[in-house]
């Protein structure tokens, strides 16, 4: 009879435990996740940090240049050309990550936003109204500083407004790595360009 008792004991355990079942298992996930993470955050690294990566766009930004100067050349109308230079950059740099993060694919999509807007003349008529202090603002300050430096890492990074904390570790990481390169590669070309100066000056009739 005592022995009875004991499969039943452990039927009501087991029935009574399903939540700290789910538990372990998002915490096994969880695990999971954040090592795949932590690989793919190093081959990233390491990806951008290769001479290969940084050699590549830096031509392939001195082509989409000399693109923007064609451009101005032959008439066409560029407001600032330190904008212009940032934004053709920024973009080179987006298709040197082939699409695979979030903040490259924000990036190229504002662009084509960009260019569609161009095409429609909006009219805007009265002046503007000033901006409402709205109940979402206020909650925003209210936020703890843990979660209010979250949002504003997720603002900094391209198309991570509304990502996991995990993803937007991942995104920053990359995308921090990107320009790094990015710095390092038009440093290389500043360096180019002012070694070259010098010597079209002595060619120059």
């Amino acid at each position: 009879m005592v022995d009875s008792l004991f499969p039943s004991i452990e039927a009501t355990v087991d029935d009574a435990s399903p939540e700290s079942r789910r538990k372990r298992r998002r915490i096994s996930e969880t695990a999971k996740e954040t090592a795949e993470s932590s690989e793919i955050n190093q081959e990233s690294l390491k990806r951008w940090r290769t001479n290969r990566v940084q050699q590549i766009y830096a031509s392939k930004l001195v082509e989409a240049l000399r693109r923007v100067r064609q451009r101005s050349n032959d008439g066409g109308k560029i407001t600032s050309a330190a904008r212009e230079i940032r934004d053709t950059a920024d973009r080179v740099l987006a298709a040197s990550a082939r699409g695979t993060t979030r903040w490259s694919r924000a990036v190229l999509a504002t662009r084509v936003r960009a260019s569609l807007k161009k095409h429609k003349k909006a009219k805007l008529t009265g002046a503007r109204k000033p901006r409402k202090d709205t109940a979402a603002e206020r909650k925003r300050s209210k936020l703890p500083a843990v979660e209010r430096k979250l949002k504003i890492l997720g603002r900094l990074v391209p198309g991570c407004r509304k990502v996991t904390v995990p993803n937007l570790l991942d995104e920053a990481t990359d995308y921090i790595a990107a320009l790094e390169m990015q710095v390092r590669a038009m440093e290389s070309l500043a360096e180019l360009l002012a070694a070259a100066a010098p010597r079209s000056m002595l060619t120059r009739p």
